[in-house]
């Protein structure tokens, strides 16, 4: 096992370009970590500098608390899973595997018994005398995985390895790679668009946004106090919806009326004014749906938007809402049985417990109600 340490990494191609702004994270041993992220955000950049298939021009990379800056990949004891497995095709499984084993002179007793045992790991015994073009995308992807896994590495990085594969075996095959990991108790970093997988899969989430961390932490300390408006939109499916919201002496005033009876606490050496713009976000299953008779909760905003489109999905049902004053949709989740028509008003209550306030630069916002 072993510690990953970054420290103000940066890159900068030669164009001028910068893709990475003084990266600052520390992995702990037999960590997984997800680093997520929009396309061009830095996250597959940030990988490629950690294998050493791009040089890093500013700051400290460090493995087990030694700088590894100018260390050749191959160097690194670093094991990378490629998005397109990256096999070659007129070898064997078994010769795929053994491939690197043998580039480093590995006894062929020693490369027969690594690749059975990891063959035998990931359900791939009865399939090592086949070509890549007999195999399906999930078996491809374990020998990708296999071959990684012989070398024995400190660290494992994988960059975005189930994109190619159809939504039931990604998540087949996340829970295989979670199962390894953890049975490995290998470092790994795991680069993925995918929010969803990104919160099944880590024990710690990086969420990066224009080379830039913007939230470093578990999957539930983001999705439960997402330290800007960024992060609360990415985190969480369907997202947080969001609202416009001006600071008045009672708390907050919404677009469509409504009163919160939330706010926001000064930050230091900075006071949110009076009739200040502030964005107020909510998730969609913390939307109260209320009875017409029903009294508000104490200190809640009341919301009525008439529905205008309903997702039904199986457990869950999706409710997407005309706000008055709000151009986006308002999207409410709702329970399966929880029978809605479209042109339907609903009542919804915003709780201020489940509330979260963002300012004019998109940080988050301290409150009390």
């Amino acid at each position: 096992m072993a510690t990953l340490t970054l420290k103000q990494l940066k890159k900068q191609y030669p164009n001028g370009y910068q893709a990475l702004h003084g990266i600052d994270l520390e992995f702990g041993e037999g960590e997984l970590i997800v680093i997520v992220g929009p396309s061009g955000c830095g996250k597959s950049t940030l990988l490629r500098t950690l294998a050493g298939l791009e040089d890093i021009s500013e700051g400290d990379l460090e493995i087990n608390g030694k700088r590894v800056n100018d260390l050749e990949p191959a160097e690194r004891d670093i094991a990378m899973v490629f998005q397109n497995y990256a096999l070659y095709p007129h070898m064997s499984v078994f010769d795929n595997m053994a491939y690197g084993l043998r580039n480093r002179r590995t006894p062929k007793d020693e490369i027969q018994h690594r690749v059975s045992e990891a063959a035998e790991l990931l359900g791939l015994t009865e399939l090592l005398d086949r070509r890549p073009k007999q195999l399906s995308g999930g078996q491809r992807q374990r020998v990708a995985m296999g071959r990684a896994i012989v070398r024995k590495p400190q660290v494992f990085l994988f960059d975005e390895p189930l994109s190619n594969l159809d939504a039931k075996l990604r998540v087949q095959m996340r829970l295989e790679i979670r199962r390894l990991q953890k049975r490995l108790k290998v470092t790994s970093v795991y680069v993925t668009h995918d929010q969803t997988e990104a919160m099944t899969l880590a024990d710690r989430l990086v969420v990066m946004n224009g080379g830039h961390v913007e939230q470093f932490g578990t999957p539930m300390a983001l999705y439960d106090r997402p330290a800007s408006q960024f992060v609360a939109g990415f985190i969480g499916s369907p997202a947080m919806n969001f609202l416009s919201a001006t600071r008045t002496e009672a708390g907050l005033s919404l677009p469509c009326g409504a009163r919160l009876a939330l706010r926001p606490a000064a930050r230091e050496h900075e006071a949110t004014p009076m009739d200040a713009a502030l964005t107020l976000g909510i998730r969609p299953e913390h939307l109260e749906v209320l009875q017409p008779d029903s009294p508000l909760p104490p200190g809640a905003a009341e919301l009525v938007a008439r529905i205008e489109l309903v997702e039904p999905l199986g457990a869950d049902t999706l409710a997407y809402c005309r706000l008055d004053g709000q151009a986006e949709p308002l999207v409410v989740r709702l329970d399966g049985e929880h029978a809605v028509a479209e042109e339907q008003c609903l009542r919804l209550a915003i709780p201020p417990a489940r509330a979260h306030l963002f300012g004019a630069d998109g940080k988050r916002l301290t409150t009390h109600e």
